[in-house]
């Protein structure tokens, strides 16, 4: 009994899974076609091969290119640190022994916090008379000490703005010739750009120096009336509070920092180059800067070689090397460490494909497609050796003349994964 039972169990399931076939069999619904069929081959010389219709070819707009052998520029990766450029940074001192204060009731800024060129931080009361009708020796002792410093201030300070003003002088004459050479066509643009930003540095001190003067006159005219006024303390140029070690009411002494501003709209990149590898590099030509971290396909910034005062590092044997770089949004900061692709001298023949053909997968494996079809394409691995705003370098993996996709590349790669259009 039990036998036959078991019999009549599995008749009966059959029959079911039958009738369940003959009824998906017998549906009249149309299949829908796929956008792209995917072969999967056991080898990896054989790599996935995508077919596309001619329907998700339109659509994804797929263009393609040959590998070729060009001639390209040599080139060498060192690392590098931002900086801030001379002239940018202005560390501002108290000029005599006084006393700070508020401007205007209002708190001090905090570090970070931007301001304006002729922005009043402080106000600055010199200690140039006592608070009481006699004053104390340590006051007397304070007030001779102040009034001491005002005057070899001023004699500086007069000093300083005629040399300043013999820099401008200097400084424009370089200019004009440098002009005139490239009129004449023996002189070069970048000879005219370095005498102008010459004479604009040569401009800011002047123009300091006389600020700073007037104020130092001002407190000599003070003193000789018997009486002092609060001194309006100024950012000198726009750009970001970097320090401020004061409070309200604190007493500083002559020469105390009151704060410090740094302009971070364009940053200088110094790059120390082993001094055996100076004859080699190619210095008329611009740079190229990566950020650490960023994906290797991210975009490259270009920068310009800037002429700076010598340096070197005699422990090290290194010389340094200055490039200038646009920082509107000032997304690097001083001290930050970038790679920096310098350009050589000469050039040497290698292959090359476009550079918005190379696919990056998840473990940082280079990638491209090949062509072998009308629309049929499959996927290679390649050996990137750099890359550059408009080509890829590549070692070994396709050959010269091999059709890759250029346009589409990431959409096919998505496709052949499960997350194409």
């Amino acid at each position: 009994m039990h036998t036959r039972a078991s019999f009549a169990l599995s008749v009966l399931l059959l029959i079911g899974i039958t009738g369940c076939a003959n009824e998906k069999s017998g549906s009249s619904k149309p299949a829908k076609q796929a956008p792209a069929k995917v072969e999967i081959y056991s080898k990896e010389s054989n790599l996935a091969t995508v077919t596309l219709t001619p329907e998700a070819f339109e659509r994804l707009g797929v263009t393609t290119a040959k590998a070729e052998v060009q001639p390209v520029g040599r080139s060498t990766t060192l690392g590098g640190e931002i900086m801030v450029p001379p002239g940018e940074q202005a560390t501002i001192v108290a000029p005599v022994s006084g006393t700070v204060q508020l401007p205007d009731s209002t708190s001090l800024p905090k570090p970070g916090t931007r301001v304006e060129r002729g922005l009043r931080v402080i106000e600055f009361m010199p200690l140039l008379t006592p608070e009481r009708f006699v004053p104390t020796p340590a006051e007397k002792s304070q007030i001779a000490n102040a009034e001491a410093s005002v005057i070899s201030l001023q004699m500086t300070a007069d000093g300083d703005v005629r040399q300043s003003r013999e820099e401008v002088t200097a400084a424009k004459i370089a200019l004009n010739r440098a002009q005139t050479l490239l009129n004449d066509r023996v002189g070069s643009q970048r000879s005219v750009d370095d005498a102008q930003a010459q004479l604009a540095l040569a401009e800011a001190r002047w123009k300091v120096a006389n600020e700073r003067k007037k104020v130092l006159d001002r407190l000599s005219d003070d003193m000789e009336n018997g009486e002092a006024q609060s001194i309006p303390i100024t950012s000198p140029i726009s750009g970001i509070i970097r320090s401020l070690p004061i409070t309200p009411g604190q007493t500083v002494s002559t020469g105390s920092p009151l704060f410090e501003v740094v302009n971070l709209r364009e940053v200088w990149v110094r790059v120390p180059v082993y001094v055996g590898l100076l004859k080699e590099l190619n210095l008329d030509r611009k740079a190229q800067v990566h950020i650490f971290g960023e994906e290797p396909s991210g975009q490259a910034i270009e920068v310009d070689p800037v002429t700076a005062p010598p340096a070197a590092d005699p422990l090290s044997s290194t010389a340094d090397l200055f490039y200038q770089m646009p920082n509107p949004d000032g997304r690097y900061r001083p001290g930050e460490k970038l790679s920096v692709t310098i350009p050589l001298k000469g050039e040497t023949e290698q292959l090359v494909v476009p550079v918005n053909s190379i696919l990056f997968d998840i473990d940082g494996g280079t990638w491209v497609y090949q062509r072998t079809g009308d629309y049929s394409f499959r996927r290679a691995r390649v050996e990137l050796e750099r890359m550059t705003l408009q080509f890829a370098v590549i070692n070994r993996g396709i050959s010269a003349g091999t059709e890759v996709v250029v346009d589409a590349a990431a959409e096919i790669f998505g496709t052949e994964f499960g997350a194409g259009k």
